[in-house]
């Protein structure tokens, strides 16, 4: 069994007074056996000092990423570093970071670390958290297809880290002291736990009549859809001229579904282009497999908070809540604009301190479609809620 507790801080500039902080939110948490912090934060409480210092004087490892506005027991803002305490005597807790895995090459620095780190375990892990680097030429499913063939079936949950910045430039993944722009960190749960998971994604009413066949692709570009090539698919709907999105359209979300997957469990998966390259083909935020069906989307900001109450009820609901870890897609944020903790007060408000809980903004998010006789369906998702419940 794990207790938690969430804890936070919106001290930046004094180091001392942050990490006094910090200890003050857990003086009267009594530490069990085996104890990890998963800690989120702006890059700015980086670059401060701040977490270094946290690193040293907590009694427990922390492992995360940056992201930007978050929620936490009676506190929800942009600029706050959080962390959500698992403490157990049965539940075991280990955490690596990758070397470097810019070039494109997952498996094999994933797989050092992994080993070496599943090793220190007494038992198989239960769950992965997975905090990967954002990287502009790699898919978010390479993430997940590396652990998949590294530890078949585990459920994945996680995110690649982020910031306030669209230029990506500044998102870290932070493994107890440690900080990079291109290596992987993880948290391997082994032991007495037994993870929930649920996805909200988008609304019927988002959907739009505009759907197709992808078929020519190679891992995260779309080169042809329904047999014609990708920019003249884009132009004949009045989404694109002249080989380009119009101007202003940064993401288009489509709801996919992998019917020719082997793994496909029904559940559609929706995933972002980010672009149109120099050939007109589509670069995506996750891989698009050749085959699979989509559906393009038009979220509204009123749908996507009507997700994520639907997250909320459901979470609600769940017996034997000791800790629920909730992510939320980055561009679910941009389009609040000028109130962008609209849904992270949403979560607040709704969760209280009822149990513990986190809430944060994603750089893509990874979490299990399904989970089936003890095999969990993982999946790179964008636009999406999910949460964990432990």
């Amino acid at each position: 069994m794990i207790r938690s507790i969430g804890v936070h801080t919106y001290e930046i500039d004094d180091v001392d007074v942050a990490v006094a902080e910090i200890q003050e939110g857990l003086k009267d948490f009594p530490l069990l056996e085996n104890t990890v912090g998963i800690i989120m934060c702006d890059p700015e409480y980086v670059d401060s000092g701040v977490y270094n210092a946290l690193c040293d004087a907590l009694p427990f490892p922390l492992v995360g990423s940056t992201t930007t506005t978050q929620a936490v027991c009676n506190e929800a803002d942009i600029l706050i570093l959080t962390i959500l305490v698992l403490t157990s005597d049965d539940v075991f807790f280990e955490m690596a970071m990758t070397d470097d895995i810019s070039g494109n090459e997952i498996l094999a620095p994933t797989r050092a670390a992994f080993e070496e780190t599943r090793d220190k375990l007494p038992s198989e892990p239960k769950l992965i958290m997975l905090f990967p680097p954002i990287l502009p030429d790699t898919a978010g499913d390479a993430y997940v297809e590396a652990f998949d063939e590294l530890c078949p079936g585990v459920p994945q949950f996680g995110m690649p880290a982020t910031s306030d910045s669209l230029e990506f430039d500044n998102c870290l993944t932070l493994c107890n002291g440690e900080t990079s722009l291109t290596k992987m960190v993880f948290l391997l749960l082994a032991g007495n736990v037994k993870p929930r998971f649920l996805i909200s994604t988008l609304q019927d009413d988002d959907k739009t009549p505009f759907s197709g066949e992808i078929t020519r692709s190679e891992g995260n570009v779309i080169h042809e859809i329904n047999g014609v090539p990708t920019y003249e698919y884009f132009e004949s709907i009045g989404l694109a001229k002249d080989g380009k999105f119009d101007e202003g359209l940064q993401f288009v979300p489509l709801l996919i579904d992998f019917k020719k997957r082997d793994d496909y469990d029904g559940v559609p998966v929706i995933h972002a282009i980010v672009s149109l390259n120099e050939n007109g083909d589509a670069i995506c935020r996750g891989y698009m497999y050749q085959g699979s069906v989509f559906t393009i989307t038009n979220p509204s900001m009123d749908t996507f908070l009507k997700s994520s109450n639907e997250l909320i009820e459901k979470i609600k609901a769940m017996p034997d809540r000791q800790a629920t870890l909730i992510l939320s897609c980055i561009v679910r944020r941009m389009s609040f604009g000028s109130n962008p903790t609209v849904e992270a007060k949403l979560v607040k408000e709704a969760l209280n301190c009822e149990t513990s809980f986190m809430f944060a903004y994603a750089g893509g998010e990874i979490c299990p479609t399904s989970v089936r006789d003890g095999k969990a369906v993982n999946r790179f998702h964008n636009f999406s809620i999910i949460a964990c419940i432990l």
